[in-house]
């Protein structure tokens, strides 16, 4: 990775314009997209005091701050909270602060460097004794000048000669800091107290024997060293360039393409940060991705509205990413970056080639087309679901209470790395998420409630709110949105995958007749037979279909205006005895309510039932159980017959 790493920071050397040599790749921009607008300079003035010269404090100067003066005051960010930055230009905190730990402190440490002449010296041990000179005139003017600031402030220093203003660029001094002190973050490690270079070895990147090569990577927080068990010779962090030698041209590709990762390749994944790292074969290659994904990050050619996104973010780039050739992979890095100098990687995904992308979308297409998927919320609002992955995210709620749930975090990345991978996800695990996301929706079905934990209903996140069945056929139907997907993808492998779901069920379906019932059954059934494989998982849905019939009755103002049915469900958690007890004491209230209309699917649940053998030869779980039994009752409305004979009936016995 890090040698694609260095193939972008070199695209990026060749392409950008505002890259003029190999020092401007070691310079980081104090503006930082405009959070910082204000440039304050401390200015010395080089002045005559009998026959010799002196440099005494001047005047605080301001310049209205911009990427421009990026390679004058020659910002480059130091180690540690309360160290001096790598120059006497800084960020500034609270002002009196940052004078004294950044700017001042810089003179004191730095005045007798070893890498600079003996003139240099004495020039900066002038500045600094004037600076500690007037230290509380210097702090004082600055406060005055800040004091009208409503955004972030630089603080650097300039100087002045024969009238002329003179910045830290104009002095070769404060650069050879930025060179010496950069290069020797590549030999030595704070962390080990040690060297790691070599001289006249090959660099791992451009294959070439180098005067030096050196081993740790300052840039690359996720490219660590310094624990035993990581390093080549041993345990001595000192022979890490064994593991990677990189020489200095190749250290400073990589170091432009970090930079290029977090202008231009920084994505986001519900909630998740992630480099997109391309890798080719060819430089030809090389520069027409990247001169696409750049395109798309300044403006992305599709319009949302157009857009067939398999993710939620406003960013997301997949879909451009299958139209590429397989002569590129792309590697995606989830990272949590809680501090700047803290780097956690979530999950590495290599080598993803864009096949892989335009499969996924083949896959989201065959589900955005199903007219189950596509639901009647009421006559004004109709419900459109869309499949993209932020379905799987709902079934681990980890972004909340984070230290508790470390176990979903990890089981969600292991489940898009599948994705993506082509690894085997176990179904019943999916079940099991599933129907517990289910649960919760159903037991509190009707009432207002405040849950304690994250809780998802396809993209959204809801903290206090009223249940309805609307939030309950949401979940259920999205759920197994999700599991047709997976199942498309063969990653449940299972042993009888056949073709994909019947195309003539995609449109509509209804059932005009009950002299038809059975058939049109038995055609959804066939349009989703990995699911419904056995007269087992048949019988189940159908009883739950006949399940919800009886609860829209009970819950009609003229019958009972609740639904006491719903306790015999027992939470969803029913075995399968449980079940089949159902069918006599459903139809026997429907009977009592003189509205049992159902006789052709009471048939055929007996049919399937007996097909279906002994209960406790079952070989399901109760979860899945229950997540078929609360998919039939989600999708019940579909198994109505739809004749004006029968609607007229329901009509004339509702007026009765």
């Amino acid at each position: 990775m890090i040698n694609a790493i260095a193939e972008i920071g070199k695209y990026e050397k060749t392409h950008n314009p505002d890259i003029n040599s190999n020092f401007d790749i070691w310079l980081e921009d104090s503006y930082d997209e405009k959070k910082y607008p204000h440039l304050l300079l401390i200015e010395f003035e080089n002045i005559r005091d009998n026959n010799t010269y002196k440099w005494v404090y001047n005047r605080i100067d301001y310049y209205q701050h911009s990427t421009k003066y990026k390679s004058r005051i020659l910002y480059k960010a130091g180690k540690g909270k309360n160290a001096p930055d790598i120059t006497p230009t800084s960020k500034v905190t609270e002002i009196e602060k940052t004078f004294n730990k950044k700017i001042k402190k810089w003179f004191q440490q730095n005045e007798n460097a070893k890498f600079i002449n003996p003139n240099e010296k004495e020039f900066l041990r002038e500045v600094n004794a004037e600076m500690e000179f007037k230290a509380d005139l210097i702090i004082q003017e600055l406060q005055n000048r800040v004091m009208d600031f409503n955004k972030g402030c630089v603080l650097s220093v300039a100087f002045r000669e024969n009238d002329n203003q003179k910045l830290l660029s104009d002095y070769p001094l404060f650069s050879k800091f930025i060179n010496t002190i950069s290069v020797e973050n590549f030999k030595y490690s704070k962390t080990s107290g040690k060297y790691s270079f070599a001289e006249n070895q090959l660099c791992a990147i451009c294959r070439s024997k180098k005067p030096e090569v050196y081993g740790y990577f300052s840039s690359l927080k996720f490219y660590n060293v310094d624990k035993p068990g990581m390093v080549t010779g041993g345990f001595d962090p000192g022979k890490s360039w064994k593991n990677y030698p990189i020489c200095l041209d190749c250290a400073l590709d990589v170091e432009m393409g970090i930079k290029v990762l977090d202008d231009k390749l920084l994505f986001n994944f519900y909630g998740l940060r992630y480099y997109l790292i391309p890798k080719t074969a060819t430089e030809k290659a090389r520069n027409e991705v990247l001169r696409d994904i750049y395109d798309f990050k300044k403006s992305p050619k599709i319009k949302d509205k157009d857009r067939e996104k398999i993710s939620n973010a406003e960013d997301e780039v997949f879909e451009i990413l299958k139209e590429e050739q397989n002569n590129v992979t792309f590697s995606m890095l989830f990272f949590d970056k809680p501090q700047k100098s803290v780097f956690r990687i979530l999950a590495l995904i290599e080598d993803v080639l864009p096949s892989r992308f335009k499969e996924l979308f083949r896959i989201k297409k065959i589900l955005d087309d199903p007219f189950i998927f596509k639901y009647e919320k009421s006559k004004e609002e109709k419900i459109h679901f869309k499949f993209d992955l932020g379905i799987m995210k709902n079934l681990f709620p980890y972004h909340y209470k984070k230290q508790k749930l470390v176990g979903e975090y990890k089981s969600y990345l292991q489940c898009i790395e599948s994705i993506f991978y082509d690894i085997r996800i176990d179904y019943q695990f999916i079940i099991q998420k599933t129907i517990k996301s289910i649960r919760t929706i159903f037991i509190n079905q009707d009432r207002s409630i405040d849950l304690d934990e994250a809780l998802y209903f396809h993209n959204s996140f809801w903290k206090r709110f009223e249940v309805t069945q609307y939030h309950l056929q949401t979940i259920v139907l999205t759920n197994f949105m999700l599991i047709i997907f997976l199942n498309e993808l063969n990653l449940f492998r299972s042993k009888h995958k056949e073709e994909s779901m019947n195309r003539q069920f995609y449109d509509s379906f209804e059932i005009l007749s009950k002299e038809e019932f059975e058939e049109k059954t038995d055609l959804f059934f066939d349009s989703f037979r990995e699911f419904f494989s056995t007269d087992i998982q048949r019988s189940i849905f159908l009883i739950g279909v006949l399940t919800q019939f009886l609860l829209k009755i009970q819950k009609s103002p003229k019958v009972r205006g609740a639904t006491p049915f719903r306790s015999k469900l027992k939470g969803l958690k029913m075995d399968g005895r449980d079940i089949i007890d159902l069918v006599p004491e459903i139809i026997e209230k429907l009977e009592q309510y003189n509205k049992n209309y159902y006789f052709s699917l009471e048939k055929l649940i007996s049919k399937y039932l007996l097909s279906a053998g002994d209960y406790r030869h079952w070989n399901l779980s109760v979860d899945e159980m229950n997540f078929i039994f609360v998919l039939g009752m989600s999708l019940s409305e579909y198994f109505e017959i739809k004749s004006k004979k029968v609607k007229n009936e329901e009509i004339k016995n509702e007026q009765n």
